[in-house]
């Protein structure tokens, strides 16, 4: 953790309390502490209503006071989402909902318990140019700086007077072949929104979304780092529909690496949340990328070690997407350098 592992013990109760068990000796300040740092401070507010004569009197007052900012945000961001919805419907185009932006639709405007930082929606390549055109004459601006998208990717978005960005992708990134926006598409159905119509991923799409996002795109497969917040999701998920098919979620994965990086999730989404998702999908990778995984929160300056054991292991696919040693080496840096501090 950046302090990464200020206290392991730290982490240890965090997951207890996101599971609605309060340890006897829990540590507040560092529980809050790192609930602040990785986004899921509204997550662990929904997760001990009902429990606040159990939590110290500061420490419930400050759950409170973010679960009703949060719904206050929330609210915002799903007008935010209605006016894109239905500036695209106007044009002809339904969106795809990504991660966030997904569950936000699912839960409605008052939803208290996931923080959002921006909406993400995805179009066809074919369709980006009126997408645009459609988002920028409602007020939207393309935004400067690092960004998540690329051109051929996408375009990162705002406006002054919203709570958050949007960022509009045309393509899904590292995944494998034959998983486009085609194959995404087919596992969802219409979803009403407004006056505008998005199409909704399945829960096992959604779910796959965000391993995708996580494992691969961001490279935590390799790195042994954990997005808490979407680790949440998941559980959340799995939660409102009684259970999620491991059989089902696997098939949205190609075979090998990726369904490997989707089993080594569900592993640590079952060690740290309890929420077990089996699938067939195991190995000697899968145990080593578990086993490291526990051993890196403990001992956190390991990470660069294991992370280069891991590459080795199982190299990134980026390395054989990119040809010549300038784009290679850019390709491991990105694994072994880049830093986000919102994953532990």
């Amino acid at each position: 953790m950046a302090n990464r592992s200020r206290d392991h013990a730290a982490f240890l109760d965090l997951c207890a309390c996101l599971k609605g068990r309060i340890p006897p000796s829990t540590d507040w300040e560092g529980v809050l502490g790192l609930a602040n740092r990785t986004l899921v401070t509204p997550a662990l507010a929904g997760a001990l209503r009902g429990q606040e004569a159990r939590v110290p009197p500061e420490a419930a007052g400050m759950l409170h006071v973010i679960a009703e900012r949060t719904a206050a945000r929330n609210r915002m961001m799903h007008g935010q989402l209605t006016e894109a919805v239905a500036a695209l419907a106007a044009e002809g185009i339904v969106p795809v909902l990504l991660k966030g932006a997904a569950l936000l639709a699912r839960r409605g405007p008052e939803c208290d318990d996931r923080l959002l930082t921006d909406l993400d929606l995805m179009v066809r390549e074919d369709e980006g140019a009126r997408a645009l055109a459609a988002l920028e004459a409602i007020g939207y601006r393309r935004l400067d700086g690092p960004t998540e998208t690329s051109p051929g990717q996408g375009a990162n978005l705002g406006r002054e007077r919203d709570v958050g960005g949007l960022d509009l992708h045309y393509r899904l990134k590292r995944i494998g072949r034959g998983r486009n926006l085609q194959w995404l598409v087919d596992a969802c159905s219409p979803f009403a929104i407004g006056t505008g119509t998005a199409a909704m991923p399945s829960p096992a799409a959604l779910t796959a979304l965000f391993v995708l996002h996580d494992q691969l795109q961001e490279a935590d497969y390799w790195r042994g780092r954990i997005d808490l917040r979407h680790l949440v999701d998941m559980a959340r998920l799995a939660e409102e529909e009684g259970g999620l098919d491991g059989g089902e979620l696997a098939a949205l994965f190609p075979p090998g690496r990726a369904r490997r990086a989707l089993a080594v999730q569900l592993d640590t989404l079952a060690a740290w949340l309890g929420v077990r998702v089996t699938i067939g999908e195991r190995g000697w990778r899968v145990a080593f990328q578990r086993w490291r995984r526990g051993l890196q929160l403990r001992r956190p300056g390991l990470e660069t070690a294991l992370t280069l054991a891991s590459c080795l292991a199982d190299p990134p696919l980026g390395l054989f997407e990119h040809s010549g040693f300038s784009a290679r080496s850019r390709e491991i840096r990105r694994i072994l350098l880049e830093q986000k501090a919102t994953k532990v």
